[in-house]
């Protein structure tokens, strides 16, 4: 699959979870393509400024549906049938856009999100009439979820089916509308439920026998400590926050931007931010507390070098790269302002948000706090390998790695500058000339620059850095400006003007070179470039040895000749370059195209921290820049229409209206104390939102992510407001929560359905009875591996491959997560998508998901495992097996007729006509190439799954597996 199509299937995904909670399709159209317009369309397209070329507007819908002089602009719902999709793909026969001038072809990402929201029927709410849709109004302010939270009094009742104070509130609400709630669920229904819920894993048969055979009313009590004692169960309920984190192991953009140009495509160390996660769970940290080291763990008082705390920081790091810094900040804002308290903020990036009291500025006072915020190359260990045998091993490859590094940047470096050094009057002239032009052929022929070399040829074209301000050719780059039929009468002048401009001194060498000089082409002036960089190529291999020799002193070269010979391409010092964060932070100078780059060792020194048990982990932390400033709000989100200063502060309406400047460098610490403040109504309320979620099977708002105006009013107002109350009283504190929650009758409901209350609320969102409720990927998987006994229970590390073979049998939180390109497992079972925030994921049923249960080599590999236990193999007879099978997978006894249907499949597929023909022989182990590739997936070490034939026991335990009870929570 190519990086487009990845795109494009993961922009599709984030549009289905966009409008799953936006209808129309706004959000969709507002995060990605009213920008993009804006970026790329509207300097020529937009009709509020007359602005219409080729007849076509499109700042308005009623634009792009009339069309320009070339037709109907978009289909919707078909993008390759739309003539503005085309455009900006480069597949139409005569016109691409956007101009090469303008920056050329859009990105695949950006393309991606155009071909997504066409195929989605292009919501666009702008209607022509450009009048102002806003939320800054009073009724707005006034919504629910701006409120402060205010305990009410709990409903008094004398019931026996109350037994916390949330079945009061529920039992109210039910008898108020004439109807009454579901008796209790079985107890094997009801230890499954909650042990997936608490663990993401079924109960073992014998939790399933000693839980029905307790008669103390306190029972259940104890299962549910046992439970939230468990080390898993902040692997579950840590991966509930990933999601709303957008957690990656990559970076999700293949970029050809300087910025990403030699940095690998995965992160070495997102798994230090997942553990932390997992570990904060366990630990029941107060959930004030947790987000706050999110924002600004480096910033804490108690915090030192090295402390685990820091990979928090990994909340703001492992998101989505973007080649411009303004998107890697707007994906910044959306995470934080969507995870934590559950409002759509970047949505006021280019004008005030449409429904919610969100002004542009609110915007740009968040701005200003994460653009004042950098990486370094250099992260603080967090995690070290307890193996001293396996840190040597992986210190003496790492050593190796970043000395072929340095070797193989300098081998491309000493050809490159010899082949300038006797071509740089040909190079120079074939700059300012468009690429397109038989001139530039012609120059390149006259050179010895042939077409074969076309790689090199750009590669040594993108590192000139022509530029007015540059010491060595800063004199050509302004001559460059003047037009060729003006050229005689003003370069003169404008290169005395060049060689004496104080601000910008030009090489000496140079400046005395081009003394004098009256040219009259431009092509005179490369001439006296040519001669001068020919004279420097004698000393060039001298002063480069000397500089890449380790140990040796620096080299008695001048300093203007050892400019020019550094140039175009920076040389290095090796004692300055014995690290690969050094190396990268060198790189990040000089340009080289993606042949040469493929020489470098970058993709394999990340992939050996990455995957290496001696590496250590490092926390992938920020620090605050040493100058900060506040961010000017872009008018219509354009960066070069500067308005005016916001000062870096929280959001207007969650601080009585008056603004509160941040002081404290970027304002991080600030902003997280103000997320985490017991008097912020959302916070608080986001989280028992989405922890009833996932105990319920519904939030009281189904819309986690956004509690704001265009969000549903909770039917359970009163119970919603007294749980978060309630939690803010316990001390943030999840596992309480959990507890209030899961000892209540409302949660111990039976999910028997009652026509009378169907009729009334189909919903439920009265809470008449318990929600049937579909597994998850990571449930499903993790189950398929616990029943097979063959679950590796270690908490934390590294990420593993859980879809591909050898297979892990790590828990799936541990899997390997590509951005761009998930694995088929993980999209045929709806997997959160990493591309923004989900705290809630999709539910689909489709046939892929049945197909990969008859047809995975990993289904076929559990049924086996299954057969294997000892509770089957032990098993009296055939009734005593199928009944060991169905406690297994099911956590109940098998019915009469079940067994008799079983029994009657074991008998027929028995039979020699429906023996299955000879399987193929077992596959070779894929060969891992994600040491040199840097898209390539992550490969295990392991055995392969035995591909024999199944057996007839082993057939009915795969149709077990298959059936719908296996991934449903009754």
């Amino acid at each position: 699959m190519n990086r487009l199509r990845s795109a494009t299937l993961a922009l599709l995904m984030t549009a289905g979870a966009l409008v799953a909670a936006d209808s129309d399709g706004t959000a969709f159209f507002e995060k990605n393509i009213r920008p993009l317009f804006i970026d790329h369309c509207l300097k020529c397209h937009d009709g509020t400024q007359g602005k219409t070329k080729g007849g076509l507007t499109l700042d308005t819908r009623s634009g792009w549906e009339k069309g320009g002089d070339s037709g109907t602009a978009i289909v919707p719902g078909q993008p390759d049938k739309s003539l503005l999709y085309q455009v900006l793909a480069f597949t139409h026969a005569e016109i691409q856009m956007p101009p090469k001038k303008e920056g050329g072809k859009l990105s695949d990402e950006k393309l991606a999100a155009v071909k997504a929201w066409i195929a989605m029927g292009a919501p666009d709410p702008r209607d022509g009439k450009h009048t102002k849709l806003t939320g800054l109004t009073d009724e707005a302010r006034a919504h629910w979820a701006y409120q402060p939270v205010q305990e009410p009094a709990v409903p008094g009742t004398k019931d026996p089916w109350v037994r916390t104070e949330v079945d009061a509130f529920v039992l109210t609400k039910l008898q108020a509308n004439g109807m009454q709630p579901n008796p209790p669920a079985a107890k094997e229904v009801l230890l499954r439920r909650v042990t997936y819920d608490l663990i993401g894993m079924p109960p073992t048969t014998d939790e399933i026998a000693a839980f029905v055979a307790e008669t103390s009313p306190n029972a259940f009590a104890t299962v549910v400590e046992r439970l939230l004692a468990s080390p898993h169960y902040g692997e579950r309920w840590g991966r509930h926050w990933l999601d709303s984190a957008r957690y990656s192991d990559t970076i999700g953009l293949k970029s050809n931007g300087a910025k990403y140009r030699y940095e690998d495509y995965r992160y070495r160390s997102a798994w230090t931010y997942r553990d932390y996660v997992v570990q904060a769970f366990n630990d029941d940290k107060p959930w004030n507390d947790f987000l706050v080291e999110q924002l600004a763990a480096d910033q804490l008082p108690d915090v030192k070098p090295g402390d685990s705390r820091l990979a928090a920081l990994g909340f703001i790091t492992v998101g989505k790269r973007f080649d411009n810094p303004d998107d890697i900040i707007d994906e910044r804002i959306d995470t934080v302002t969507k995870a934590m308290i559950g409002v759509t903020v970047s949505c006021s990036r280019c004008h005030d948000h449409k429904f919610d009291p969100i002004p542009t500025a609110d915007y740009y006072a968040l701005h200003g706090v994460f653009n004042n915020v950098e990486e370094s190359y250099d992260l603080p260990e967090v995690a070290r390998a307890p193996d001293a045998a396996q840190v040597a091993d992986y210190q003496a490859k790492l050593t190796a790695l970043t000395a072929e590094n340095f070797a193989a940047y300098h081998t491309i470096t000493r050809a490159r500058l010899a082949d300038f050094q006797e071509r740089a009057e040909g190079y120079l002239r074939l700059a300012p000339i468009n690429g397109r032009s038989p001139e530039r052929i012609q120059i390149a022929d006259a050179y010895g620059l042939s077409p074969e070399n076309r790689d090199e040829i750009r590669e040594v074209l993108a590192a000139l850095q022509l530029r007015p301000e540059h010491p060595v050719v800063g004199p050509y780059a302004r001559l460059m400006r003047i037009p060729e039929e003006q050229f005689a009468d003003k370069a003169p002048a404008a290169l005395v003007a060049a060689l004496n401009d104080q601000k910008n001194p030009v090489n000496p060498l140079v400046a005395e070179a081009l003394h004098g000089l009256k040219p009259r082409t431009l092509a005179e002036v490369a001439r006296v470039y040519g001669i001068l960089f020919a004279k420097v190529a004698a000393a060039t291999s001298t002063h480069i040895d000397a500089l890449t020799t380790p140990g040796q002193p620096a080299p008695a070269t001048a300093p203007a000749l050892a400019e020019l010979i550094a140039y175009p391409y920076p040389i290095g010092d090796a004692d300055d370059l014995t690290t690969a964060e050094q190396q990268l932070a060198f790189m990040q100078k000089v340009q080289l195209e993606n042949k040469s780059i493929g020489t470098l060792k970058f993709t394999a020194i990340n992939h050996l921290r990455l995957t290496h048990p001696g590496s250590p982990g490092w926390a992938m932390a920020i620090a605050d820049k040493a100058k900060v400033a506040d961010s000017y709000v872009y008018i219509r989100g354009e960066r070069n229409k500067k308005g005016p200063t916001v000062a870096r502060s929280f959001l207007e309406v969650l601080t009585g209206g008056t603004r509160k400047p941040f002081t404290q460098g970027s304002g991080r610490l600030e902003l997280a104390r103000a997320i985490s403040d017991p008097t912020n109504p959302l916070t608080a309320r986001v989280a028992v939102n989405r922890v009833w979620m996932h105990h319920v099977g519904d939030g009281f708002v189904t819309t986690p992510d956004d509690l704001g105006v265009m969000s549903e009013k909770p039917v359970q107002r009163e119970l919603f407001d007294w749980l978060t109350a309630r939690f803010v009283a316990d001390g943030w504190s999840m596992k309480k929560l959990h507890r209030l929650i899961l000892l209540s009758s409302t949660y111990q409901q039976s999910a028997a359905s009652v026509a009378a209350f169907e009729a009334k609320d189909p919903d439920n969102r009265l809470l008449w009875r318990a929600n049937l409720r579909r597994l998850d990927l990571e449930a499903i998987r993790d189950s398929l591996v616990l029943l097979g006994g063959r679950l590796d229970r270690t908490v934390g590390g590294r990420p593993v491959n859980i879809s591909d073979e050898p297979y892990s049998y790590r828990r799936t939180i541990y899997g390997y997560v590509d951005r761009l390109g998930l694995s088929d497992l993980m999209i045929q079972f709806d997997f959160a998508d990493p591309e923004m925030p989900n705290s809630r994921r999709t539910n689909t049923t489709v046939p892929q998901q049945a197909l990969f249960f008859l047809n995975s080599p990993m289904a076929a590999d559990a049924a086996r495992a299954l057969m294997t236990r000892v509770e089957v193999t032990s098993a009296a007879d055939d009734t005593a097996r199928v009944q060991a099978l169905y406690r297994i997978l099911y956590q109940r006894a098998a019915s009469e007729a079940e067994v008799k249907l079983a029994l009657g499949f074991i008998a027929e597929a028995a039979k020699p006509e429906h023996a299955r023909a000879k399987a193929a022989g077992k596959p070779g182990a894929p060969k891992d190439t994600a040491d040199k590739d840097k898209y390539a997936k992550l490969t295990n070490l392991g055995t392969m799954v035995e591909r024999t034939p199944l057996k007839p026991w082993e057939l009915y335990a795969q149709a077990l597996i298959c059936a719908n009870e296996f991934v449903y929570v009754n």
